[in-house]
């Protein structure tokens, strides 16, 4: 009776793989809910009342891109950070530029993206104690077959000013 069942799974696996990769839509609308981005700084330390430069650090997750703050057509959703400082002062907000990159699907648009880690270069003052600099990265994530629907990623650090 146990081979029986083991036979029927290890016949019924196969089947239930090829499904998945014709229907392709399963994996899709796994991939379409992740992030495909983390924010890679939970907290820094500044001088107190000096500005000076930080750097906020993100990753794109392998196999995936972003497009850059500035891309290449007007219709591609840029990526964007917006900050609320609280009892900071943010005097300037630099963004990496992007990398080439090329789809292979389709004509083989040219795209100016970010993918793996980058950089968002912030001048802040803070005042001596504890702040909280918040907010959201708004992004496009794509592989090289399709773009999902643009996302919100939290963005939360603590700031300690001595």
């Amino acid at each position: 009776m146990k081979r029986r069942a083991l036979a029927a799974i290890a016949l019924a696996l196969p089947l239930i793989a090829a499904a998945q990769i014709q229907l392709g839509g399963l994996d899709r609308s796994t991939e379409a809910k992740k992030q495909h981005v983390e924010l890679l700084t939970d907290s820094l330390q500044v001088a107190a009342n000096k500005p000076q430069d930080i750097e906020l650090r993100f990753r794109v997750e392998p196999g995936f891109h972003i497009n850059s703050h500035k891309p290449k057509d007007e219709l591609l959703i840029p990526t964007e950070l917006k900050l609320d400082a609280g009892a900071l002062h943010i005097a300037d907000e630099q963004y990496p530029p992007g990398s080439h990159f090329r789809l292979q699907v389709g004509s083989g648009e040219d795209l100016d993206v970010y993918q793996g880690e980058f950089r968002v270069a912030l001048r802040v003052e803070a005042p001596k104690g504890d702040s909280i600099l918040s907010g959201s990265l708004r992004y496009q994530a794509c592989d090289n077959a399709a773009c999902f629907p643009a996302r919100t990623l939290p963005v939360k650090i603590a700031i300690t000013a001595k």
